[in-house]
């Protein structure tokens, strides 16, 4: 086995044998790694808390065949402000959630863990309403599969495009329309997100228009990944 180094956020982890667990990371440099962490449910481990799912974490581990081993681990940042809002919590985990099921293991994303690491910054200093409707669209982009936002898709129109539709491939007219219905100006929001804009996006203040672009997201990373976002629960859904 060989030793290496990582800079990574903790996806999810699950147990394993008796004292032990399986830490998912996505890592800068190798992209998804399955690591073994021994002895971390034990009482007395000193890294249990440090690979808790959302940590930004710095860790050196030896390669295996199959799985991987922790070795040593110092923390970057625990996104301690997000842990103690039940909102941010459910949103930072539906991330994490997404990008475990998007991504392969062992194949390098930086774009994609540059792009997690940063949301969750964004998220766990609460400086946007939309990071997370931002970070779903901008994942779909990375995959290819973000909807087209121009021209009604089915017949070629520009105006009156009402409604959104991911099996479609984009945007609706009015005499086409299924999906999800969209209004103007939460299209005009994916727009700028979708063309470079993404700063001026994330200084919008939270508005109908703004929970609207969030919903949106998410509910077509769910299409897209055939499944409902397990992190996100009731309250977020119905707002």
């Amino acid at each position: 086995m060989s030793l290496y180094r990582e800079k990574a956020v903790v996806l999810r982890s699950y147990k394993f044998a008796e004292a032990d667990r399986i830490i998912v990371l996505l890592s800068e440099n190798s992209g998804k790694i399955r690591a073994v962490a021994k002895g971390i449910r034990k009482t007395t481990s000193r890294v249990g808390a440090r690979l808790e799912p959302l940590s930004h974490v710095d860790v050196q581990l030896y390669r295996g065949r199959d799985l991987d081993t922790v070795r040593q681990v110092d923390l970057i940042d625990t996104h301690t402000a997000m842990r103690v809002n039940l909102k941010q919590l459910e949103q930072g985990l539906s991330m994490v959630e997404a990008v475990d099921k998007l991504t392969p293991d062992r194949e390098p994303v930086p774009h994609i863990y540059t792009m997690l690491s940063r949301a969750l910054r964004a998220l766990n200093d609460g400086s946007s309403p939309i990071i997370v409707g931002a970070f779903y669209w901008k994942l779909l982009a990375s995959e290819g599969v973000a909807p087209t936002l121009e021209d009604c898709v089915r017949c070629g129109v520009s105006t009156d495009l009402v409604a959104i539709d991911i099996q479609e491939g984009g945007i609706l007219c009015r005499s086409c329309r299924s999906g999800t219905a969209i209004s103007q100006t939460a299209l005009d929001i994916l727009r700028q997100i979708n063309s470079g804009g993404l700063a001026a996006a994330l200084a919008l203040e939270e508005t109908p228009a703004v929970r609207e672009v969030n919903h949106i997201a998410m509910g077509l990373m769910e299409a897209h990944l055939e499944r409902r976002l397990r992190s996100i629960g009731l309250f977020d859904r119905h707002l």
